[in-house]
């Protein structure tokens, strides 16, 4: 059937089919990332690595992730999304090979700087093929579903690969996962490339409001001086990059934090690592659907998008500075794991934010500047950690200090949200003062 003979009902069924595939995405690409936690102490201890050199690549991941994502995201906005995401998921495959094939220490920081080099624009190439879909409105519960991909990674991926690791060793965990990225890839040309198919590859298709009618047409571009020191996206970027801190210490500490200060069998790893992950999950979903329901209902973007994930994140904040003062381990584990997962209800909210705000020309830009800027708590956040832990006389004080310094920044970033976010206000304000189609503005 040509595009121009589909019905509303074909585009809509097409949509949320590219909406699944760009779920599987994400999940394949934080099962990518949850590796090295699940593999902590067998990687360490073959490779004779202390807390300091593990911490190390974690955070070259980052930096390499963040680096890329403001790299990428301008070119993104002008390349087909179908040919983008296939070759992402090709460049992942290939970075997890050389630990698969017995590289030691060298091999292991270079191949998790190409893995955060090939990962830092994914997820805003992601939402920028989601958003050719879906007009404004609309976009939250789109944008949580694709980024719960990254939960299921870790509650789906999780438990699989540490049986792997624990039945195979930990080298076969990365070659599944190399096969994993390659079957998605392949996947995509066969279904997701074809479905909705201009949409997808041109970003010219038609969206339509619930009405049927066709969505409003692009906005002028907008410098992008205006857009970055905006203040509503400033506050976007630093709740964003306190989730980023506690996502990396999910990533890289969780699990050594279940061994080494909660004494967690190494059977029990997976399971209680994908905890936070599910809880994750349900948290930016619940909070995605109650944003575009308020949105729906002519909510203001500010409370649904601003004070509801930054007053939860706030409430992570205190979690994480009460979970030193525990005395069980379960009340422990409790409160790490709602002080990790709270302040990622900004995560579905922020992306939207920022789409609402950069006219659709600028939009994969946009994201993935912001991607970059929250990918530096990444960088910041396991070699700080693993300082703290290491400097610490037990394990367990060593966690206690690196969870209150992540308290510290998740309080800042989530207090400045709260404050700066006001994405209608600031929409308009931009609209207003936008200077004519010829003036050249938005190129300064």
């Amino acid at each position: 059937m040509l595009l121009s003979e589909r019905t509303p009902a074909d585009e809509g069924a097409s949509r949320w089919l590219v909406v699944a595939m760009l779920f599987l995405f994400m999940l394949i690409n934080y099962a990518d990332r949850a590796i090295l936690g699940l593999a902590a102490e067998p990687i360490m201890r073959d490779l004779a690595l202390d807390a300091r050199s593990f911490g190390l690549v974690g955070s070259a991941f980052f930096l390499c992730f963040s680096v890329s994502a403001l790299a990428a995201g301008f070119l993104i906005n002008r390349l087909p999304s179908r040919g983008v995401l296939f070759w992402f998921a090709v460049a992942w495959s290939a970075a997890q090979a050389p630990m698969a094939a017995g590289g030691g220490f060298a091999a292991l920081l270079v191949s998790r700087m190409a893995l955060g080099a090939g990962e830092g624009p994914a997820y805003p190439a992601a939402l920028h093929c989601a958003y050719k879909l879906f007009p404004d409105a609309q976009r939250t519960l789109p944008t949580a579903i694709v980024t719960q991909g990254s939960a299921m990674g870790i509650v789906l991926a999780g438990p699989i690969l540490s049986w792997i690791i624990l039945a195979f060793g930990w080298r076969a965990a990365f070659a599944a996962l190399c096969a994993a990225g390659l079957a998605w890839a392949a996947a995509w040309l066969a279904i997701g490339g074809g479905l909705s198919e201009r949409a997808v590859r041109d970003g010219r298709a038609t969206t339509r409001d619930d009405a049927g009618r066709e969505a409003a047409p692009a906005d002028r571009p907008l410098a992008y001086r205006r857009l970055i020191f905006n203040p509503t996206v400033m506050g976007l970027w630093a709740a964003m990059f306190a989730s980023a801190w506690t996502l990396s210490l999910l990533i890289v500490w969780f699990p050594a934090f279940l061994r080494s200060a909660l004494e967690a069998r190494e059977a029990h790893v997976g399971l209680l690592s994908a905890i936070p992950w599910l809880g994750g999950a349900l948290v930016v979903l619940a909070v995605g659907w109650v944003s575009q329901r308020m949105l729906l209902r002519r909510g203001s973007s500010r409370q649904a998008r601003g004070i509801l994930p930054c007053g939860l994140g706030l409430c992570g904040a205190a979690c994480l500075a009460a979970a030193g003062f525990a005395e069980t381990a379960a009340a422990q584990f409790a409160l790490v794991c709602f002080g990790l997962v709270l302040p990622n209800a900004i995560v579905a909210p922020a992306q939207a934010a920022m789409a609402e705000i950069a006219p659709d020309s600028q939009r994969a830009a946009v994201l993935s500047i912001g991607n970059a800027v929250a990918g530096l708590a990444g960088v910041v956040a396991p070699y700080a950690s693993g300082l703290a832990i290491a400097a610490a006389a037990t394990p367990a004080q060593g966690f206690s200090d690196a969870f209150l310094l992540c308290a510290g920044a998740v309080a800042a970033g989530n207090a400045l949200g709260l404050w700066l976010i006001h994405p209608a206000r600031e929409t308009t304000r931009l609209r207003e003062t936008t200077p004519g189609p010829h003036s050249g503005d938005a190129g300064a």
